[in-house]
């Protein structure tokens, strides 16, 4: 079999993000002309340059979220996707774009456009809000359906199509295909992931520990409340037991002896092990306070302690690797959260796979830096892009930095879908998580500033806003006359018109079109001041 008839696969597919330049325009407007591609195009015209390029360079990066891609297997250019936002035709709000794809003539009847796809679906989890795509095809274009069908893509409805830019309706059939983007919580219309508001773990940890049964659940009550207060999504406890844990022999941690805690690790797990009557209590308060109850399990007994009371799972860094609790998670169906900290990439992915395998339930991933506290410069927030693009999963921030705004806020601004965070009552109380974790004030401050940074941060969308409207007319420059200009005088850039702000005067056309204006005569009288627009333009 020669390399060109290859079986292809949509994990031979990578993409490569349009860039506004001529050599692009041309090769996309080449593989538009073809006469296959414009007998199945909603445009049946050719296009031509420099008209295209115009068009190019205006319509096709409106979007940074969702940019034109250029689909490659190997060095080769095999195809190119445009992508469009549009009102759901399913839920409403469900978020929904439209996908067209022009595979490159010569990569026809290879199954090109099938791989191209599903990689494309793969690429729309991992970068984008999207939640459901939507393809328009002519009912006699028999090649584009199978390549959707076979993709995964489900017919939904014929109707008549307008053509945006022609004005042109004709019958199209209209296929579509959901994605699983999010993180569901059962019971909950709360979610995680791309487009919601970040998540927002408090993680109370072991400080619950107060020496007797009713001292420490007095103190893991008031722990519920400082975080509901503060206004987290969830407060997290943990659930242990160090036969279960450690070997019997495993001695004293360095990290902990050099903050002045020298016991056994066995014997600090014994002290810090939550009974499990207790998790039922706490569930049922923290319930009554509004807010999301977590304790994450560290063995197969802790899970099914654990499992009746939350419907979200975290599993800790070290855990990462217990294929049993893994199994245990995935049976749940409920989400997952999965702690990275001292993991490396191939860790990661088997965990992943692992868990995809036996369940449907969605895994979020947590960047995390197994020390405690962990210095800023070894928290290594790219890592949070990064996992999302590799896994296509929500991707946060497990913080073990001190600073209560720092890294929550970086990471925030680098698209993570969840942050977790210790606190405590008070840095001065006794235990090992106590001295880095948030005081009840920090933790308020730091959910506060999470919130602000998301709006800060937006959606995206690089557009016009609201607040920009007034000097978007008054102040934005276009091609303004100079002086009043005569019916059949030529316009001279300089003497009768020139690139100025219009304030409170009529806009005129974009500074682009100057030289298209530079060889026309004025159609109309023309008022000193005045924008020019395009009827305004003649020949004569």
């Amino acid at each position: 079999m020669s390399p060109h008839h290859k079986s292809l696969g949509w994990q031979d597919i990578s993409f490569e993000t349009l860039t506004l330049c001529q050599r692009s325009a041309k090769l996309v407007m080449d593989w538009r002309n073809d006469p296959v591609t414009l007998s199945q195009s909603f445009h049946s015209q050719p296009k031509t340059w420099p008209d295209f390029f115009a068009e190019f360079s205006l319509q096709y990066f409106l979007d940074p979220t969702l940019p034109c891609l250029f689909a490659r297997e190997g060095d080769q250019r095999v195809a190119f996707l445009r992508f469009a936002r549009m009102t759901s035709p399913l839920e409403a709000g469900l978020k929904t774009c439209h996908v067209s794809i022009n595979v490159a003539p010569d990569h026809r009847g290879r199954g090109v456009g099938t791989a191209v796809i599903k990689a494309m679906l793969s690429f729309l989890r991992r970068l984008s809000n999207i939640e459901l795509v939507v393809a328009y095809v002519k009912p006699d274009n028999a090649p584009s359906l199978k390549m959707l069908e076979n993709a995964g893509f489900m017919h939904l409805d014929s109707l008549e199509y307008k053509v945006p830019d022609t004005g042109e309706s004709i019958p199209v059939r209209r296929l579509t295909t959901k994605l699983t983007t999010h993180a569901r919580l059962p019971g909950s219309a709360r979610s995680i992931g791309p487009g919601q508001p970040c998540f927002v773990i408090a993680e109370a940890g072991s400080n619950w520990r107060m020496g007797t049964p009713a001292r420490d659940l007095k103190m893991a009550r008031a722990l519920i409340d400082v975080a509901a207060e503060a206004g987290a999504d969830a407060v997290k406890f943990q659930t242990y037991r160090p036969e279960t844990t450690y070997v019997c022999n495993a001695g004293e941690s360095d990290y902990l002896c050099e903050a002045g805690i020298k016991e056994s690790i066995a014997s600090i797990f014994a002290d810090l092990a939550m009974p499990y009557e207790m998790v039922a209590e706490l569930a049922e308060y923290a319930h009554k306070q509004q807010i999301l109850f977590m304790s994450s399990p560290f063995s197969r007994q802790d899970f099914q302690a654990v499992d009746p009371f939350v419907s979200l799972h975290k599993i800790a860094s070290y855990e990462i690797s217990h294929l049993r609790l893994l199994e245990e998670a995935a049976a749940s169906g409920k989400p997952l959260v999965l702690s990275t900290g001292a993991s490396s990439i191939e860790d990661i992915s088997w965990a992943v796979n692992f868990f995809a395998s036996k369940s449907q339930a969605q895994v979020c991933l947590m960047q995390c830096t197994a020390r405690y506290p962990a210095p800023f410069d070894s928290l290594n927030l790219s890592a949070i892009p990064h996992l999302k693009a590799m896994f296509g999963v929500p991707v946060g921030l497990s913080d073990h930095s001190r600073h209560p705004l720092i890294a929550p806020v970086a990471a925030v601004a680098l698209g993570a879908d969840l942050i977790e965070k210790h606190y405590t009552l008070d840095n001065r109380l006794p235990g090992p998580d106590h001295a880095f974790a948030l005081t009840p004030e920090e933790l308020k401050q730091m959910v506060t500033a999470i919130r602000q940074a998301q709006e800060v941060g937006s959606d995206g969308h690089k557009v016009v806003l609201p607040e920009e409207e007034e000097l978007f007319h008054y102040a934005r420059r276009g091609l303004q006359a100079i002086r009043a200009i005569e019916p059949g005088e030529r316009f001279l850039e300089g003497e009768n018109f020139d690139i100025l702000r219009p304030g409170k005067q009529q806009a005129g056309m974009h500074p682009r079109f100057i030289e298209k204006v530079s060889a026309s005569h004025a159609a109309r009288r023309i008022e000193v001041g005045s924008g020019i627009q395009e009827g305004d333009l003649s020949e004569n």
